[in-house]
């Protein structure tokens, strides 16, 4: 049953990410950034709405993953997110010494974007004190 949960976190990972790519693609020359000229309405709301349920279905996926996990391997390593807010923080502070400015936004739209079903699926919803019915 672990290997399934890990599966479905890797499938909801990836379609999580496409779903930020296709918001990226389709959102950004809605909003005259694109060299070529803007997109229809149309094609800009359809693009959005598919990325919308990319994203839905992924992150339903990802937290769903991360709730099993939680429940069935204890509680989540705290230790991790510090490294991981590091390891973000040195990705943009990299980027920004590059010059790729307009890279940094983008790093912190997926990293929220993929942390965010994570950090709701090891969110714990119930206490232990009131799990019973008063």
């Amino acid at each position: 049953m672990a290997r399934l949960a890990l599966v479905i976190a890797v499938v909801g990972v990836l379609l999580a990410a496409a779903g930020l790519f296709v918001a990226l693609a389709v959102g950004l020359p809605a909003l005259g950034l694109n060299p070529y000229g803007r997109n229809p309405l149309d094609e800009t709301l359809r693009g959005l709405g598919t990325a919308a349920t990319l994203y839905a279905t992924g992150a339903a996926l990802l937290a769903t993953a991360t709730r099993w996990a939680r429940t069935h391997r204890g509680p989540l390593p705290v230790a991790m997110v510090p490294f991981f807010g590091g390891f973000v923080a040195l990705l943009c502070l990299f980027q920004a010494v590059v010059g790729y400015w307009t890279n940094i936004p983008e790093l912190l739209f997926f990293t929220i974007g993929i942390a965010a079903p994570v950090a709701l699926g090891a969110q714990p919803w119930s206490s232990a004190r009131y799990s019973r019915p008063m």
